[in-house]
């Protein structure tokens, strides 16, 4: 206990630098912080995508973007529906999916909402095992104007089941709210394919088309059949899905990693030149500590002391601004509104990570200290005490 209050008294002799170290400490973490969940986070809404469509082939129009199974853009015909009837296949389900992007250049980066348009009975290859909200129903019609949406977009607009929504001009009844875990579903709106196409101005056309072969069939034989026989489609399989959004994902992965090393690197050194100077400063009290008989592993371990503390005082700083910038940061790219993520701000930098970051900042801050600490145990009692007095 009284080495812990001799190093806080050590570090408030010179304040000012204690604090603007302190500082530069909050902003590494608060940049590794922000960017890091951020970033961890559009990583695992695309992965977690991945849980759709298991076992079966994704048809989408040749050359457009897709990820996880779904297309960005393109379309196709829904009369290839009938080509995609073939005596190795099961089912297929036709699907027309619109991301939609907000406004302004921040927002326009990433998609805010998804309307999922596909035939009433075959919503709950959608929704999986997803619940809806009490009194939320599926309609029973194709032709239908009612919609189920998202848990994220009703608490957003304040909608309930039963609600009426305006739809680029078309009125539509909410008959339910899913309640799900998945990112991608909490911002959908699912509709009849019908309608789907006429609110999104693709008449008798789909930009998916999801194909379950027979038991005796891998999807490999039916993807490689289907392209085979209709020229201007690619055929996924679910490990084609996943190849082709990986490079992307290890790449973004990648480049956070790199920032992370990067700022934490750049800690270690500002600790490591912060306490250089103060041990040079106090070379005196040091060498008065080993001539009344300390240790030197008290004095080395006094310098590695203070240097933990400016990282835990720069930890703490640093991951409390950058959970709050994380969510501006998602704010800023969804438009989603800032109210709507601060009650879920555990999901966006959850606490082991949070946990994760402090112990690594410490432990740098811990290893910017060595330098300076074998310094203050290194040095001639007798030169400096002759010096000094």
């Amino acid at each position: 206990m009284r080495l812990v209050t001799m190093c806080f008294r050590n570090l408030s002799y010179r304040r000012l630098r204690t604090f603007l170290c302190v500082f530069g400490v909050a902003v590494s973490t608060c940049f590794i912080v922000a960017v890091g969940a951020t970033t961890s986070r559009y990583v695992t809404i695309m992965t977690e995508m991945n849980i759709f469509f298991h076992g079966e082939v994704v048809v989408v129009a040749r050359g457009v973007l897709v990820i996880q199974g779904f297309p960005i853009g393109g379309a196709v015909p829904q009369s290839i529906v009938d080509d995609l009837e073939m005596d190795c296949v099961e089912k297929v389900v036709p699907m027309l999916l619109n991301f939609e992007f907000g406004p302004g250049e921040a927002s326009g980066v990433l998609p805010v909402n998804a309307t999922i348009g596909l035939p009433v009975e075959e919503w709950p290859m959608i929704t999986g095992f997803s619940t809806l909200k009490p009194g939320g129903r599926l309609p029973l019609k194709n032709s239908t104007k009612e919609v189920i949406v998202g848990y994220s977009i009703a608490d957003q607009y304040g909608i309930l089941t039963d609600s009426k929504i305006n739809l680029r001009g078309q009125e539509l009844t909410v008959c339910g709210i899913i309640e799900s875990p998945s990112a991608l579903l909490g911002r959908s709106i699912i509709m009849s394919l019908e309608r789907a196409q006429d609110i999104c101005n693709y008449p008798m056309q789909i930009n998916m088309a999801v194909v379950k072969p027979k038991s005796n069939i891998t999807q490999e034989e039916l993807a490689n059949r289907i392209e085979g026989e209709i020229s201007y489609v690619m055929a996924l399989t679910e490990n084609e899905r996943n190849e082709l959004i990986k490079p992307i994902l290890e790449a973004v992965e990648n480049w956070n990693m790199a920032i992370q090393a990067i700022l934490l690197f750049l800690s270690m050194i500002l600790v490591a030149i912060v306490g250089m100077m103060s041990v040079s400063e106090r070379r005196r009290d040091f060498a008065t500590l080993d001539a009344i008989g300390a240790p030197l592993g008290y004095v080395f371990r006094a310098v590695i002391l203070e240097t933990s503390l400016i990282g835990v005082l720069g930890g703490v700083l640093g991951i409390t601004i950058g959970s709050l910038a994380a969510v501006v940061l998602a704010t800023l790219y969804t438009s989603i509104p800032l109210p709507q993520f601060l009650p879920s701000i555990l999901d966006l930098v959850p606490p082991f990570y949070m946990l994760e970051i402090f112990a690594a900042i410490i432990m740098v801050c811990c290893v910017g200290g060595i330098i300076p600490a074998i310094n203050a145990t290194r040095m001639r009692t007798t030169e400096v005490l002759r010096a000094e007095y």
